[in-house]
């Protein structure tokens, strides 16, 4: 039982990480609207914009990786 929540606390931390930034953040800790329609939304484009955030600079990485390597 303690490997299989060594294993799973690997993959967990990193989405309770998220989910905490999103919170304190970006305003997720409350909701904002009257309607689960429209605080789902507004949950969704939050969450978008945070992988576009993400990969963009995932993707600096990269780029600057390479760069550092083709010189």
């Amino acid at each position: 039982q303690k490997q299989e929540n060594k294993q799973r606390s690997s993959i967990r931390y990193i989405v309770e990480r998220t989910f905490g930034l999103l919170k304190q953040h970006h305003g997720l800790a409350k909701a904002r609207y009257l309607g689960l329609e429209r605080n789902k939304t507004r949950a969704q484009l939050i969450a978008m914009s945070h992988n576009l955030k993400t990969g963009m600079n995932i993707f600096k990485q990269m780029r600057s990786l390479r760069d550092c390597y083709a010189q």
